[in-house]
């Protein structure tokens, strides 16, 4: 993986294999990361944001009886 790399330095490989490259929205971004926070947090009593895309949610003394069960019911609250 070549994160960081400027393109100009990768450029005969983009060009190699035809790959498209696609400017960022952080605004958008940022909103999305902000709801997807909002719906974890309504999962656990104690969340901890880690990053714009990444939290570590605490379940203890949270009751479910399925994981997997749990985990798609935040999905589909989310989505």
């Amino acid at each position: 993986m070549m994160m960081g790399v400027p393109v100009f330095q990768v450029q005969q490989l983009i060009n190699k294999h035809q790959i498209k490259l696609f400017s960022s929205n952080y605004t958008l971004y940022a909103d999305m990361s902000a709801r997807v926070m909002s719906t974890l947090e309504s999962f656990a009593p104690r969340m901890e944001v880690y990053s714009i895309d990444e939290a570590y949610l605490d379940l203890t003394g949270v009751y479910f009886k399925d994981s997997v069960d749990y985990g798609q019911r935040i999905r589909k609250k989310s989505g």
